[in-house]
C-alpha cells in the first residue's frame, strides 16, 4: 500500500527523478509548479510512496465551479437544482505515475484516493461533481472510472463525475 506525503521543499531531489516521457506536461508540473502552487495553497499535491520510499506518483487537485446547462442536466440525467446554473466542482488539475512504475495498479489505487479525498471534501464543504482535462491517451482510464465526456478542445477531452454516483 502506498503511504502520501503533501509536497514540500524536501522533496526537490526525488521528484526531479520523475520520469513520464509519453506524456511531458505531467512531469513538467510536478516539476515546475506544483510545489509553488501547493505552497501558495491554490492547489494541493500529494505524493505517494511506495515501502522503499520510491515516489510512485502524485495527484493535485483544486476547487473550480462547472456551468451545467439545462440541455447537460438532460442528457446525462442529473437530478440538480433547475434554479442554479454554476454548481462545486473539484479539478483533479494532474494525477501520473512514473513510467518505471506503471501496470502494477498504482493508476488505479491513486484514483481510488482521489475519489476518497473528493468525497470527504463534498461531504465538508458541499461539492457536485469531479472534473478534468484528459489527455488522449488517458480517456479510456477515465471513462473506466466513471468519467464522462462533458467537452472538447483541441487539445483535452473535458470529462466530469458526479460524486454522488461514486
Amino acid at each position: 500500500m502506498l503511504q502520501f506525503q503533501y509536497i514540500s521543499d524536501k522533496h526537490k531531489e526525488i521528484i526531479e527523478n520523475f520520469q513520464c516521457d509519453d506524456e511531458p506536461s505531467v512531469a513538467e508540473f510536478l516539476k515546475e509548479q506544483a510545489l509553488t502552487l501547493h505552497l501558495s495553497n491554490c492547489a494541493i499535491t500529494r505524493l505517494y510512496f511506495d515501502e522503499n520510499r520510491n515516489l510512485i506518483g502524485f495527484f493535485t487537485l483544486y476547487n473550480d465551479h462547472i456551468e451545467v446547462s439545462k440541455a447537460k442536466k438532460k442528457k446525462h440525467m442529473w437530478e440538480l437544482p433547475r434554479n442554479l446554473k454554476f454548481f462545486p466542482a473539484i479539478k483533479l488539475h494532474y494525477i501520473g505515475i512514473d513510467a518505471r512504475y506503471r501496470g502494477q495498479g498504482y493508476g488505479q489505487e491513486l484514483m481510488d484516493e482521489v475519489f476518497d479525498v473528493c468525497q470527504e471534501i463534498a461531504r465538508l464543504s458541499g461539492c457536485v461533481f469531479l472534473t478534468l482535462e484528459a489527455l488522449n491517451s488517458a480517456v479510456g482510464f477515465y471513462k473506466k472510472n466513471g468519467f464522462e465526456l462533458y467537452s472538447r478542445d483541441v487539445y483535452f477531452q473535458n470529462m466530469i463525475l458526479k460524486l454522488d454516483e461514486l
